[in-house]
């Protein structure tokens, strides 16, 4: 009996005694698929430098998002060098990069806010922005789909991923500068529809928007309960994560209080953002429940101002 095989095109055609059958190839190894498509010989250095691969290779499912060169390359200089030194803080980097639960494959429509579990148990936000044709993980862009190897999937992406580190309230604690929006969320009681809701986006105002508001202003509010819980609302949209990668000129969201008003996102030509008349002053903080981006200015719902100015106060 005659025996001959051979690999063509991804198929594996197999010669016997005259006849020909085709079956497809098995998919490669990670390292096989990250070498030969060559643009992640940085990560795929520090992949081998971790202990994440043999995980990997034992895993039945797997996702890997995995910076580019080019991503890399544009990090300030000695990340990598500081990386491979601290293999603690290589393990989590490159452990929260991998999901070893999961095999995803990225749709052309793919879900919004789809969450999947990192190795290291924190989640990995994939987010779809169909109107830009954008797919985000974690905020980051992801420039390679769908890179097929044995068990999963690889998606090269623009840049490191950050972890959410809790949900609003959580990151309030570990900064200060938002200290007075986290105060007010407990006043007016919406603790748990600020930290339990998911698929959120929070444009916070930092302390040093409050304090543009008069004192009267800022009485008012703490007296009237009803009207301090729609300003706060006013800064929450509900049931879809923005970050700054699906944010485009003139595109509009409802926020979450009461009438759900619209706010509507700008942008200069600096490339800054801007909440209705607040600028953007910091983007992307991953949050357990969605992402947040620290505003310069209070936005205040127009119903609200106009009870205000009701009260015989200037709101300026």
């Amino acid at each position: 009996m005659y025996f001959a095989a051979f690999y063509l095109f991804g198929f594996l055609f197999s010669h016997i005694d005259g006849q020909v059958t085709t079956t497809r190839a098995p998919p490669p190894g990670v390292v096989d698929a990250l070498t030969a498509n060559g643009h992640f010989t940085v990560f795929l250095d520090l992949l081998q430098a971790s202990t994440m691969l043999p995980r990997i290779n034992a895993s039945n499912h797997s996702t890997i998002f995995a910076p580019t060169d080019a991503a890399f390359a544009r990090m300030p200089a000695g990340t990598v060098d500081s990386l491979k030194a601290d293999n603690s803080r290589l393990e989590s980097v490159i452990g929260y990069h991998v999901a070893l639960n999961t095999s995803y494959h990225i749709q052309q429509a793919a879900q919004q806010d789809r969450i999947i579990n990192s190795s290291s148990g924190l989640p990995i936000r994939v987010n779809n922005y169909t109107l830009l044709h954008t797919v985000t993980a974690e905020g980051v862009n992801v420039t390679i789909k769908n890179i097929r190897v044995y068990h999963g999937y690889i998606h090269g992406i623009d840049g490191l991923m950050t972890p959410p580190v809790g949900n609003i309230l959580d990151i309030g604690r570990t900064r200060q500068d938002i200290s007075t929006f986290e105060s007010l969320i407990t006043k007016a009681n919406l603790t748990h529809q600020f930290t339990t809701d998911h698929s959120t986006t929070f444009f916070v105002p930092n302390n040093d928007a409050f304090a543009k508001l008069s004192p009267q202003v800022m009485d008012y509010l703490s007296t009237h309960t009803a009207a301090l819980a729609d300003v706060l609302r006013y800064h929450l949209v509900k049931t879809y994560t923005m970050y700054s990668a699906g944010m485009l000129h003139s595109i509009t969201v409802n926020s979450a209080d009461q009438h759900h008003d619209t706010l509507m996102i700008l942008e200069d030509a600096s490339g800054n953002f801007f909440v209705n008349n607040a600028k953007i002053q910091e983007k992307d903080i991953s949050s357990i429940n969605g992402v947040v981006h620290i505003i310069d200015s209070v936005l205040i719902p127009s119903r609200v101002t106009v009870a205000i100015a009701d009260a015989g106060i200037i709101v300026g």
